[in-house]
């Protein structure tokens, strides 16, 4: 292995890693590992990581990204969450995660885009229903969806760095 080689294993790794803990804030992390790994992959003409295995993540990203929508969407519109709920629920997850992400070593992220959800979807269904405990459940329930979502989106994007880890050694 070359020192650009090395250079460009640890370069995907730390954006990798990084892209992992951004999923905490509602980014696609999966994605942006993919496109690290393939932008890795042309730079590198697939000498340490194959083809089979970018397809392989690639379906992984794809499996990432809509398993954490639709754990979201699910669980909302058993709820009977509405799409303005919906949509000032993401909002508010993604408010919530920036805004405590200082705190608990980044753990706050967590936290906040639980709170951020459950504050987003009890605002919009309060002023929708009038009725404080509906909003709350409602709130509740999309505030779970997300948090499962994201350990889901989480577990894969980890997946993925063992599976690049694995190939390369």
């Amino acid at each position: 292995m070359t020192a650009l080689s090395i250079l460009l294993t640890i370069l995907l790794f730390l954006i990798m890693f990084a892209a992992t803990l951004s999923i905490v804030f509602g980014l696609p992390g999966t994605l942006i590992s993919f496109l690290a790994v393939l932008f890795y992959v042309l730079l590198t003409k697939a000498h340490f990581i194959g083809w089979t295995t970018v397809i392989v993540l690639a379906l992984l990203t794809l499996t990432a990204e809509l398993g954490e929508l639709l754990f979201g969407v699910k669980d909302a519109a058993k709820a009977g969450v509405s799409k303005k709920a919906v949509l000032a629920s993401l909002g508010g997850g993604i408010i919530g995660s920036i805004v405590l992400a200082p705190f608990l070593l980044g753990i706050g992220a967590l936290i906040g885009a639980a709170v951020g959800t459950f504050a987003g979807a009890f605002t919009v269904s309060l002023l929708e229903s009038r009725k404080a405990l509906d909003a709350a459940h409602k709130g509740w329930v999309s505030a779970i969806g997300r948090l499962k979502g994201t350990i889901f989106k989480g577990a894969i994007a980890i997946v993925m760095i063992i599976i690049c880890v694995v190939e390369i050694l």
